[in-house]
């Protein structure tokens, strides 16, 4: 399946270990700008020194792309949360909510998207022979 280059919302579903369920986001392919800035927001030099900011860059860059979330994903005290308008749980301050309460979430989003959208298509040796000596 080729890989489709339009604006129209991808989506990913991670496993959650915390809550023990599934929570698909839907997101947008990042621009080339936000590509590069992401890349250059990794690190800092100032003076001698590099500084690593590679969590503060995940989560400003995730949170740009981040479009809503399958209903369902998340909860609040007062019930099911919405990224959704039409749905009577929808919250305005959704992506609020996200930020400040599952920003291993927005991490992970980063990753997938930034970080490790492409891998080389030839299985590591020694991963495929640990592959096959592990009893099942």
């Amino acid at each position: 399946m080729p890989r489709l280059l339009n604006d129209k919302p991808c989506e990913v579903t991670f496993l959650d270990r915390i809550s023990d369920s599934k929570i698909t986001l839907f997101y947008r392919l990042p621009t080339t700008e936000e590509r590069v800035g992401f890349a250059n927001a990794l690190v800092t030099r100032r003076g001698n020194k590099i500084d690593t900011s590679m969590g503060q860059a995940r989560l400003k860059y995730a949170a740009l792309i981040l479009l809503g979330f399958k209903d369902g994903s998340f909860s609040t005290d007062k019930g099911p949360l919405s990224s959704d308008e039409k749905s009577p749980h929808y919250d305005p301050a959704w992506k609020t909510f996200i930020r400040q309460y599952a920003q291993d979430v927005l991490q992970m989003l980063a990753i997938h998207v930034f970080e490790a959208s492409v891998v080389t298509s030839e299985p590591d040796d020694e991963v495929e022979k640990e592959k096959t000596e592990l009893p099942l």
